[in-house]
């Protein structure tokens, strides 16, 4: 289990990471999308999003105050190689009454080598699968949009694995919890976790009510021919979903 930072941040964090968000969306234009851009705990990457077949992860630094290393902030790595996301720092220092990033172009360096990334460079034509990191992510969304379209309140939601409930709401009923797993086609249905029991146990004093949703997808290109094959599920690319409500637990 990732053990990650619960408590929220800095309001002067907050005030860098919004000024680092507005940059990236200076440089991307219409070509980027957020995977991740609010700082909800639980949290590992500040911000994520992906281009293209790549997906940038980003620690942010601010002056001297809040910096990275290897040791207390291994949890970033580990979820950008589960990702398989280029792990990336933006150093922000404050300069009059607005912060900007240190380095140029896009403020980015590579969390391991220091080199400078600039994220359009990185996009090819190659088909990169999509890792269980990334179809997980795509679950929760499916989930928290349909949530969202019957008026439900998102308490908050995360991507990982090893972090369970993965989504939190309230509605006249009160609060609840959710936890999401994906299908990659032909599996129909996911599974519901083993530890279910612990999960529930483990939230009682905040919630009573639990819920599994289990979320599959295939390739919307798939000729859905067992003879032909499966096709599998790439970075980008469209996708079929299967998603039938939430089911108590």
């Amino acid at each position: 289990m990732y053990v990650v930072e619960q408590e929220p941040f800095p309001e002067e964090f907050q005030r860098a990471w919004s000024f680092a968000g507005r940059h990236l969306d200076l440089q991307a234009g219409p070509g980027l999308q957020w995977l991740r851009a609010w700082l909800t705990p639980p949290v590992a990457e500040h911000l994520a999003f992906r281009m293209g077949n790549q997906i940038i992860f980003i620690f942010i630094e601010v002056d001297d105050w809040w910096t990275f290393d290897l040791d207390t902030h291994r949890v970033f790595l580990d979820a950008a190689g589960e990702a398989n996301a280029v792990p990336c720092l933006m150093p922000m220092q404050l300069r009059g009454e607005e912060y900007r990033p240190v380095l140029p172009g896009w403020g980015l360096k590579h969390a391991l080598t220091g080199a400078l990334v600039d994220p359009v460079a990185l996009v090819s034509d190659e088909l990169i699968e999509m890792t269980d990191w990334e179809l997980q992510d795509f679950a929760v969304q499916v989930v928290r949009n349909q949530l969202h379209s019957e008026g439900k309140k998102l308490w908050s939601w995360q991507s990982s694995l090893h972090i369970d409930p993965s989504l939190w709401f309230e509605d006249e009923d009160g609060p609840a919890w959710v936890v999401v797993r994906a299908a990659r086609y032909p599996e129909r249905d996911a599974a519901l976790p083993d530890n279910t029991d612990a999960i529930r146990q483990s939230v009682a004093h905040v919630a009573r009510r639990g819920f599994f949703a289990s979320v599959a997808v295939a390739n919307a290109d798939d000729p859905f021919d067992p003879e032909k094959g499966v096709m599998p599920l790439y970075r980008g690319h469209g996708m079929n979903v299967r998603f039938q409500g939430l089911q108590a637990v």
